[in-house]
């Protein structure tokens, strides 16, 4: 190659590259192949977010496992306890020192992995915390005792209902 076809050719790159930055002559694979790698980059963030979601909830789920496993507070016993669980009710045979702690509001009825156990109710509010979308699969029962306050007005304020009344 000669000189004076060296220079051409330069010459000629040179008036092609400055057509592209005036954006009179843009290469339109090039165009392709960046929108391409911007589609693809947005694809992948979005498919990272569902991943990290996942492994979140995973996590989250292994947490609360572990808070009950080691609060658990059940104590076999012969003594029968029915609760609601959806619209289904449920029997767990608890220990009478357990039925009073869940009639009293000391103790809650969580479910992990269709296993029933009893906790604490602190441990019970650490895991609505954590899940308050989906604490009513966790946390079957938790009697408030804040509705155990008695209205002075109250006409049957003398006559409390028994906590052993069976059903």
């Amino acid at each position: 190659m000669t000189d004076k076809q060296l220079k051409k050719a330069q010459k000629g790159m040179h008036r092609q590259e400055m057509r592209v930055k005036a954006g009179v002559e843009v290469d339109e694979t090039r165009v392709a192949a960046e929108a391409e790698i911007a589609q693809k980059q947005v694809r992948d963030r979005e498919r990272n977010e569902v991943l990290q979601q996942e492994v979140l909830a995973r996590e989250l789920r292994a947490q609360i496992k572990q808070l009950v496993e080691r609060n658990s507070q059940r104590e076999q016993g012969d003594v029968e306890y029915n609760f609601t669980e959806g619209k289904k009710v449920k029997k767990l045979y608890v220990s009478e020192k357990n039925k009073t702690q869940l009639n009293k509001g000391f103790l809650a009825i969580t479910k992990i992995d269709d296993h029933y156990d009893l906790v604490p109710e602190k441990v019970a509010q650490r895991i609505a915390d954590r899940i308050p979308d989906t604490k009513d699969q966790v946390i079957l029962y938790l009697h408030d005792r804040s509705k155990d306050v008695v209205d002075e007005d109250d006409p049957y304020k003398d006559f409390q209902i028994p906590d052993d009344l069976e059903w």
